[in-house]
């Protein structure tokens, strides 16, 4: 418990541990100066427990061991009170301890000496544990617990109680000693005797029957003030309720506490006032300590502390400080003064006491203590000189006219519109300095300066800055104003020209200013509008009021109405763009809202007469979307044809439609948009399939040369030659199939005869075969081939053997072997159906052949020689025709040897 003496703090430490012999945590009370932190513990009671004999056995009689002296201590002028309200005595010599009684002590002397003042120490044995009040001569106590928790108030003048006392008594009685007696039943459990004191009146509480109207188990009463809080000249009274239980918005009941407010409307008629305090955090005992402050910010209304021991994000306990208003209190805390020890094992119990209401550093404003109990602290919060302040802020013209160029900037490098800001400070309070330092920044547009891609439009014309910063000696009570100007920046250097400029003042105390004379800075009252904003405008070409209504028009044609499920699906959007109202379009875009199937590939590029845009590709959320400058401003009367790109990679077979959503907007505060365009595409699945078929070889003769007819069959060329049919499928897209059916017709027999032996089928890609005729039924030995194919095919071979068969002399001696192949898509993998199902048919020829067996055309052996036999004689006729004519006889053109010998030497040399 705090209270004052003089320029002193009085601090109670109920488990302090003192110099009483045998006793343990006894309590005490400390005398602190408030200028410094040496505090001095107050001898009270010097002694241990008593001791007396009964029936020859020295009994111990009283028990100061954990009584918490000092949880009550009361100064008023040279006197204080500090009491014990856990303190025992034995009532009976047979019984181990007795019901707690609590006893005070009492100086009356400013310290020097001190009586015991034990009312309660009777047979009746009731408690006072709270109320210890000590005001104009006279003691006042609470014992909530006596008559079955009734509660009683027991009272007498200082005087009565100092004559009364003897040291060497152990139960004293004091003349003239007022007390409350015992009641029906009915008042049991009341409480009778929780604290209040409001100058000389003096308030006891019933908590069960009083607050009735309250819910049960609130503690309604646990603290109680009396304040003038409306400055009506009669006290006011505040009750608190720490364990008030309030309902939340999930409906659970939360245990919130909560201060009642009752202001007196004549005397001793309270009314409820429609303010209460309610706290905001659980179980932080909002309410369990009140401290009537005096008026802190010097308005004429008295304000309130009110303690929560347990608050704050770790429970280092707060103290909230209300302020006093005409209609009540404030339910809105102006200050939260938080404890600086946090909680361990045991709470710090900071806020458990306060005092407050005494100025004591003579500043001209109270002061406020504040006790923590977990933590043996005290701290002092020195109330700081309230300076109330105001500013004005003007701007002259409002308008910003880029027509009418007032000033040349940078020695006329270019002429600009100018507008005059003046602001104006003054400051008054009371108990100030002679003089309060200030600091004031203006920020021109300011409101631009959290957007990225915006600039200040406009800058002070001296300094070329958008803010200026200036700092101000005022007197208490001076006014003070400053003139400066700004201009507007080019056309060219800034896009937005509708929003208005915002020119905002902000002034504080200087942080820097000296303290004062009791080494304080003042602060700002905490109502003051230390934000102050003005507002102007840009002169637009939209007529007198500057008001701009467009009308916009827009209309979007697309290259296709159809996208593929597995294509890319490049698609181009023109559209076309018309302002028809009285007013241009400000900042207008075309927004393309993009959907989550498509993505931006570029500005249409393809027409001369396209214009060409500047696009943005922005992502907010999970919205993607287009922003393309239309103009600023898009004029009345234009109409501009653009195209867009896109393409549709990412189409699923959730929606049967994907859908662009456009729109122009502008920044006009009328009529700033056009109508939206949805422009939808079908989604398809369509697949483009190719059958290919090829014979290996395409000509076949049979029987081959040098082939023999086999008796036993062991391989596949004993059969015959070997022939491969090979189909191949391609699927050219986009869209994917999922099932497919090929069917292959090759006939087998030829003129009753067999043609064809089926020895097996290879296949690639995922195929399944099946046949009414059976393959390499002989089961023949197989050769291996290896078939290498690209993903995209599925290649199908149909390997067979050409048969031997005898010629008939009616059969052909070529013979066209014909295999049909047919194909049909039957599904692709989309929940929506396709269009049409792709299939087609092809035909695959082979040439067979056949030439006569060396066995079919043999010659009899007569008919051989007799064709010798011919042959000679034919020979021999031949021989003689010839020798008849002389065909033997003819010699050669120079005769014989002898005849070349006789010729003459000229006939020689000629021949």
């Amino acid at each position: 418990m705090l209270t004052y003496s003089l320029i002193s703090v009085l601090i109670g430490a109920p488990k302090a541990n003192t110099s009483q012999p045998n006793i343990t945590e006894g309590g005490g009370v400390y005398l602190c100066p408030w200028s410094h932190t040496n505090c001095n513990i107050i001898n009270f009671d010097k002694q241990g427990d008593r001791y007396f004999d009964i029936n020859d056995v020295n009994t111990q009689v009283e028990f100061k061991s954990h009584q918490w002296f000092g949880a009550t201590v009361r100064s008023h002028g040279n006197s204080v009170l500090a009491c014990a309200p856990r303190y025992y005595w034995r009532t009976k010599h047979d019984t181990p301890f007795a019901d707690v009684t609590g006893t005070c002590y009492l100086s009356v002397d400013s310290l020097k000496t001190f009586v015991e003042y034990a009312p309660c120490r009777t047979v009746l044995s009731p408690n006072y544990r709270c109320v210890c009040v000590l005001q104009d001569g006279r003691v006042v106590l609470g014992g909530p617990g006596s008559f079955y928790w009734q509660g009683q108030l027991i009272t007498a003048t200082t005087e009565e109680i100092v004559k009364a006392y003897y040291p060497s008594y152990f139960l004293l009685s004091v003349a003239r000693q007022i007390q409350t007696h015992q009641v029906q039943g009915t008042y049991d459990d009341s409480y009778l005797g929780e604290e209040g004191q409001s100058n000389n009146t003096f308030i006891a509480l019933a908590q069960r029957n009083i607050s009735k109207q309250q819910n049960m188990g609130s503690y309604f009463g646990y603290a109680v003030a009396a304040i003038d809080i409306n400055n009506d000249g009669l006290d006011d009274l505040v009750v608190g309720a720490p364990m008030f239980m309030h309902q939340g918005s999930c409906g659970r009941m939360e245990e919130l506490g909560k201060v009642y407010v009752y202001l007196q409307r004549g005397r001793l008629l309270l009314e409820p006032s429609q303010s209460h305090l309610l706290g905001t955090q659980a179980f932080s005992r909002f309410g369990s300590s009140l401290a009537p402050l005096g008026d802190l910010n010097q308005d004429g209304f008295n304000d309130l502390a009110v303690g929560c021991p347990y608050g704050g994000v770790d429970q280092q306990g707060l103290v909230l400080i209300y302020k006093g208003d005409a209609g009540g209190m404030m339910d809105t805390p102006t200050q939260t003064l938080s404890g600086q020890w946090a909680s361990s094992s045991f709470p710090a119990n900071f806020g458990f006491a306060l005092k407050g209401n005494r100025d004591l550093d003579q500043n001209g404003y109270p002061d406020l203590i504040v006790g923590a109990f977990g933590a043996d602290k005290a701290v002092l919060y020195r109330a700081r000189p309230i300076v109330r302040a105001s500013a004005s802020l003007t701007v002259h013209p409002t308008i910003f006219n880029q027509d009418e160029k007032t000033c040349e900037l940078d020695t006329g490098s270019r002429n600009v519109a100018v507008s005059c800001i003046t602001f104006c400070l003054l400051a008054k309070g009371k108990h100030l300095p002679s003089h309060l330092g200030f600091t004031v920044e203006v920020q021109l547009d300011s409101v631009k300066q959290s957007q990225e891609e915006s600039i200040r439009r406009t800058l002070f014309l001296d300094s070329k800055q958008p803010s200026l910063l200036k700092t101000f000696s005022l007197a208490n009570g001076e006014r003070l104003c400053h003139d400066t100007k700004a201009y507007l920046r080019g056309e060219d250097e800034f896009r937005d020209k509708l929003s208005p400029i915002y020119i905002s003042l902000n002034f504080s105390l200087d942080p820097q200013a000296p303290v004062d004379q009791h080494g304080l800075r003042s602060i700002l009252d905490y109502q003051t509008e230390q934000l102050i904003e003005q507002k102007a405008q840009i002169q637009l070409d939209c007529g007198e009021d500057n008001i701009c209504v467009p009308d916009l028009k827009l209309a979007v044609y697309g290259d296709r109405t159809e996208v593929y499920l597995g294509d890319e699906n490049s698609l181009s959007l023109t559209f076309n763009a018309r302002n028809e109202g009285e007013g241009g379009a400000y900042e207008a875009e075309l927004y393309v809202i993009l959907p989550p199937e498509a993505d931006y590939s570029g500005i249409g590029r393809n027409n001369v007469s396209l214009s060409q845009l500047t696009c943005s590709y922005e992502a907010e959320n999970q919205t993607r979307y287009l922003a393309c400058d239309l103009g600023n401003p898009m004029k009345p009367g234009i109409s501009l044809w653009a195209g867009l790109r896109f393409t549709v990679p990412r189409l699923e077979d959730i929606h049967n439609t994907v859908q662009f959503e456009l729109q122009i907007r502008s920044k006009n505060a009328n009529n700033s948009e056009s109508d939206v365009v949805l422009y939808e595409l079908e989604v398809v699945a369509m697949a483009s399939v190719i059958l290919q078929g090829v014979s290996r070889p395409d000509k076949v003769i049979f029987p081959p040369p040098n082939w023999t007819v086999h008796q036993s069959l062991s391989e596949e060329q004993d059969i015959g030659p070997e022939l491969q049919q090979v189909y191949e499928l391609v699927n050219n897209g986009p869209s994917a199939i999922s099932h497919t059916t090929l069917e292959v017709r090759c006939p087998l027999k030829a003129l009753s005869h067999e043609l064809l032996y089926p020895v097996e089928v290879v296949t690639e890609g995922p195929l399944t075969c099946f046949s009414k005729t059976t393959f390499n039924a002989l089961k023949l030995k197989v050769r291996t081939h290896n078939q290498t194919c690209q993903k995209s095919q599925t290649p199908k071979t149909l390997k067979v053997a050409i048969c031997p068969c005898p010629q008939k002399p009616y059969m052909k001696k070529q013979y066209d072997l014909q295999c049909s192949v047919h194909y049909k898509v039957d599904k692709m993998p989309y929940s929506i159906p396709p269009q049409s199902k792709p299939s087609g048919s092809k035909n695959v020829v082979t040439a067979v052949v056949w030439n006569k067996p060396d066995s079919l055309f043999s010659v009899p052996v007569w008919i051989i020689i007799l064709a010798v036999l011919a042959g000679l004689l034919l020979l021999s006729l031949l021989i003689y025709l010839l020798y008849k004519m002389g065909f033997f006889k003819r010699s050669g053109p120079y005769g014989t040897t002898m005849e070349k010998a006789k010729l003459k030497p000229q006939a020689s040399s000629e021949a």
